[in-house]
């Protein structure tokens, strides 16, 4: 937590302005007075509670509110109130309605002063956050309220967020009146969190609407064969999510009344509500696009897409001036069209998922922010349904790096589709909170705060833990013997706070839950045992529902789902959410700290951590070997038969080295070289066609420099081969084939530190790789947990030198070197590791 006498510093446009809180000064609590003002919405009138509620628990005296008579104490006002100062007008950004001024105006006022009443909410938060208070997940105990004599700020400062809109929703919801929680009351926990962590914005951006359409106007649709969708020369049938044929005026128009309708409403309603800002123009959901002759007309389904919502535009425009529509850049119509745009249309890209454009994300970023002078991100931050609340996130690196990349490409909306898990996912949220409204935030910083405030004498084992997972977790016996002891050291060192062991007890759950999750996916699928495993699993999860540790209504659908498609019904009945009375409900109970503190040793007794350490491999790549690849005359060139996007690296050592890689591809891939300068030195589409199986499409590429250049084979989830000379200085991190066509031989480094050579794969049926040491002599793999971690033992001569592999079949994603560099050559010459990977020079 920032100290009481820390300056704390905001950025305003392109100054820098600043407040400090000084404690030393006589007890200052502006008279313990509130003007608010006479009007609020919701939002704004649950932060005054909170406000209020808060100096109350931080200063031990009761604070009065009022919104009649003359301004005093802390004043809440809106900007275009005639009694706002002037000069903290001007300090106010002008494009922001959630911007916000804090004016100190003497000893006894403080102005607080936004355009909005969002706004106003978000600086009542900012205000307690300067007074030290954190609300770091979405339970009474990791509320965070110091208490202070003095409330006071010295110095006026302004702020706006970064992001115009700043939303994140779990998967799958909260499941509405459920069993366990019929008030609801964990979703209105997470809503409150998120509003006191300044989530929200000006505006939302809805999601589909089509399906909303077809439900309305089924009769119509059904009526007029014609309106609807040409897919393979036939008229499809009505469906929630089928597309209505875009050439085809009549129905257009009937979608364009309709959104304009759906619009007029909103306003109507509420025009504040930021759901009021656009309505939805995107098709249902899936492809299926018109394919008739009067829609091809029109162009590519971008094209047709982003054609109906101008229409739809111009339409809302005519009637509200200031009017907007929203979509999507997604699937079928991810990539740009080649018409124009109406300006009040806005967009939300999706480019890291579903997208079907051939690029990477990073350029379909680039060619939308050519087309549009603002635009959104729809994306994915763990969701459930594929990392099942896993801790696979990382909130360190990852997700900063990519929040700040979005700010640089003048992205202002993010709706992150992500889990309702403070386990997987409650640093990263926290973290990201901050970043979406300063993104050069320090979050090393913030990481730190939060280890300290919330684990106090327990951080370190708390810091480990989460840092390691951070690195990239995986799941497996060793971690969980990891994870087992860290929490039970927090545990020992956090006795005499009870603040901080209860939250020590939250992580607890979370562990077992990790616990619980592994010992059903490594139950044989289908059998008692997985059955056993899966009733086990259920239970326990809904019994730590309140704990906000993991999304435990989606999980539980997903588990009942997995179940069901494995032959056992019975689970989904025993525990239905939407039945009260289902047998399952009766044998939930909460489980309590006491009980986590059991559970957590039987976990550090039952799991052995392996001896291994892991380990990550920075710096530039450097080459291990200068001579030339020993290439046996006709030796055939190695060839990868992949089904995923591949990526990888050319250390060149000379300028005008030819590329000469061959490419076998039924459909489409796009084939991207950049330059160690950062120029693109190619771009290509490559077919080979239906006999892609036995013949090749070669290219030729000049790489003009010498260095490091990178190298896409942009494939979404079809497949290719791929094959290069053997003395082509490539190296890649990993990749993804069928388990029908494992690789060729494959080399990698073990540095010297390495006794035991750890390998995490999560694809097993197919069995491991063959590997090879230094002499070419086979060696056979420990398999821990049914093969999922492979070790091999490295003896002394062994070390700090090259290896082999071959057969290895990663379908699902690639092998996971837990302890040596993800780099692999077609040969030992042609090899480049990290140079951290390689021991020091000697002095």
């Amino acid at each position: 937590m920032t100290s009481l006498s820390t300056m704390l510093a905001f950025f305003l446009g392109g100054h820098l302005a600043a407040l400090s809180v000084d404690a030393a000064e006589p007890s200052l609590l502006y008279g313990k007075q509130l003007t608010v003002p006479q009007t609020m919405r919701p939002e704004l009138k649950a932060a005054v509670d909170d406000l209020r509620v808060t100096l109350k628990q931080m200063t031990g005296s009761d604070f009065s509110s009022s919104a009649d008579g003359p301004p005093a104490g802390i004043i809440l006002m809106k900007a275009d109130d005639p009694q706002v100062p002037s000069d903290a007008i001007k300090l106010l950004p002008p494009d922001s309605r959630e911007a916000c001024v804090f004016w100190p105006d003497g000893e006894t006022k403080l102005w607080i002063i936004s355009r909005s009443d969002n706004g106003l909410s978000h600086a009542v938060y900012l205000y307690l956050e300067q007074l030290g208070c954190r609300w770091y997940f979405p339970a009474e105990h990791w509320k965070i309220i110091p208490q202070r004599n003095d409330i006071r700020i010295r110095k006026p400062f302004a702020i706006k967020p970064a992001f115009r809109s700043r939303v994140f929703a779990g998967s799958g919801g909260f499941g509405g009146n459920l069993p366990l929680d019929p008030k609801r009351q964990l979703q209105a926990r997470w809503t409150e969190w998120q509003r006191r962590n300044r989530f929200g914005g000006e505006f939302r951006v809805a999601g589909h609407s089509g399906e909303a359409f077809n439900l309305k106007h089924r009769k119509e649709l059904e009526a007029h064969p014609e309106w609807r969708a040409m897919v393979n020369g036939e008229r499809v049938p009505w469906s929630l999510i089928s597309k209505f044929c875009v050439g085809n005026q009549d129905v257009v128009d009937l979608f364009v009344k309709d959104r304009v309708d759906d619009y007029r409403l909103r306003q109507k309603r509420d025009p504040a509500d930021p759901h009021s800002w656009a309505v939805s123009v995107e098709p249902a959901d899936g492809g299926g696009h018109c394919t008739a002759p009067e829609s091809l007309a029109i162009g590519n389904t971008s094209d047709r897409v982003f054609h109906v919502a101008n229409q739809v535009a111009r339409a809302v425009r005519k009637e509200f001036p200031d009017g907007k529509v929203s979509l999507f850049a997604y699937h079928e119509h991810a990539a740009v069209p080649s018409i124009p745009l109406e300006p009040n249309v806005y967009v939300q890209v999706i480019p890291y998922a579903f997208q079907r454009t051939g690029l990477t994300p990073d350029q379909l970023l680039d060619a939308w922010s050519q087309k549009v002078s603002r635009m959104g991100i729809y994306d994915y931050w763990s969701i459930p349904d594929w990392s099942h609340d896993l801790p696979t996130f990382d909130p360190l690196e990852f997700g900063p790096d990519r929040m700040r990349g979005w700010h640089r490409r003048g992205v202002d909306s993010f709706l992150c589709e992500s889990t309702f898990s403070s386990g997987a996912m409650g640093p990263a949220w926290y973290i990201g909170s901050r970043l979406s409204w300063q993104p050069d935030t320090d979050v090393d910083a913030l990481f730190e705060e939060f280890l300290r405030d919330s684990f106090g004498p327990a951080a370190p084992p708390m810091r480990q833990m989460l840092t390691r997972w951070s690195k990239g977790f995986h799941l497996t016996s060793h971690e969980l013997g990891l994870s087992f002891r860290d929490i039970q050291d927090a545990a020992k060192l956090a006795e005499r706070d009870p603040a901080g062991a209860a939250r020590v007890a939250d992580y607890g759950r979370y562990v077992v839950y990790l616990r619980l999750y592994f010992e059903h996916q490594l139950a044989p699928r289908g059998s008692a045992e997985q059955r056993v495993a899966a009733e086990r699993l259920m239970r326990y999860m809904w019994s730590i529902y309140d704990s906000s540790m993991i999304h435990a209504f989606r999980l539980s659908q997903l588990l009942a789902r997995d179940e069901r498609l494995a032959g056992n019904v019975e689970l989904a009945k025993t525990f239905d959410w939407q039945d009260q009375a289902a047998p399952g409900w009766k044998t939930v109970q909460r489980t309590t700290d006491e009980q986590i503190k059991k559970m957590v040793d039987e976990g550090v007794a039952d799991f052995q951590p392996q001896d291994i350490v892991g380990r990550r491999f920075q710096g530039p790549l450097v080459r291990l070997s200068t001579t030339p690849a020993q290439i046996k005359p006709d030796s055939p060139e190695p060839v990868l038969f992949l089904n995923n996007t591949l990526e990888f690296q050319l250390l060149t050592n000379s300028r005008d080295f030819v590329f000469r890689p061959r490419i076998a591809t039924e459909l489409p891939v796009q084939f991207l070289i950049t330059a160690p300068d950062g120029k693109q030195v190619t771009a290509q589409s490559i077919v080979t066609g239906a006999e892609w199986r036995t013949e090749w499409s070669t290219t030729e590429v000049n790489l003009p420099l010498a260095g490091l250049y990178r190298v896409q084979i942009i494939s979404q989830k079809r497949p290719f081969r791929f094959s290069v000379p053997a003395d082509t200085p490539l190296t890649m991190s990993g990749w993804t084939n069928s388990q029908g066509t494992p690789t060729p031989k494959l080399y990698f480094f073990v540095p010297t530190e390495t006794t035991r050579l750890a390998i995490y794969t999560n694809y097993i049926p197919a069995g491991p790789p063959r590997f090879f040491d230094p002499a070419g002599v086979e060696v056979k793999p420990d398999l821990i947990d049914k093969g999922h971690l492979l070790i091999l033992p490295v003896p002394a001569e062994h070390r700090g030198k090259v290896w082999s592999l071959d057969r290895a079949k990663s379908p699902i994603s690639p092998l996971v070197m837990l302890n040596a560099p993800a780099a692999f050559a077609f040969s030992p010459e042609m090899l480049s590791v990290p140079q951290g990977a390689l021991p020091s020079p000697k002095p």
